[in-house]
């Protein structure tokens, strides 16, 4: 009978110990939680109203782009000249399905007033080049390259209207969210 005692206060002190180590790891998950509260997140798509820094590239067809690029703009209807940037990733599903319904919604427009950034390497590269370069001014370069870098390296698919003063007028994870029109 004492062996049933003292294995019963046994396990009553183990469950104290528990309790105890349990509300201590609650106390820390709480205050971690509240640091991550006060963690400012950087914006995942460059916010309306940054002005694009200088920057470089070469386009498909070897001309240089630049920030002065996004001054041709015409005026005309759709988003008063504004030019659009639709940024595709060859490792990014979500880009297969965004890139036919980007390339039907902007070709109105004429390869003058937009642009396309392809990041990555491998077989998709060539398609999505391919797929762009009769509707848009296309730029292929890697993650580290000046486009992606001057955009603050947004997730993909991302999709921009840029004045022609080099700032983002509108940023968009949908084409949708796009204030153009899809003239086919």
């Amino acid at each position: 009978m004492s062996f049933l005692v003292a294995a019963v206060v046994f396990v009553g002190l183990l469950s104290v110990v528990n309790l105890f180590l349990l509300l201590a790891v609650i106390r820390r998950l709480r205050e971690h939680a509240n640091a991550l509260r006060n963690v400012a997140m950087p914006p995942p798509f460059t916010p309306p109203g940054t002005k694009l820094p200088e920057f470089t590239a070469t386009d498909t067809t070897g001309t240089a782009v630049t920030r002065a690029t996004f001054s041709v703009g015409t005026g005309d209807s759709d988003s008063d000249g504004a030019i659009v940037v639709g940024m595709f990733s060859t490792d990014c599903s979500a880009c297969d399905e965004h890139l036919p319904e980007f390339a039907a919604r902007v070709r109105h427009l004429g390869r003058e007033r937009v642009m396309a950034l392809v990041v990555g390497d491998g077989p998709k590269r060539e398609t999505f080049t391919t797929a762009l370069a009769p509707i848009a001014t296309v730029v292929v370069e890697d993650r580290d390259g000046p486009v992606y870098a001057a955009f603050r390296r947004p997730p993909f698919p991302g999709f921009y209207l840029v004045d022609g003063e080099g700032v983002v007028t509108v940023s968009a994870q949908s084409l949708d969210e796009l204030p153009i029109s899809a003239n086919v």
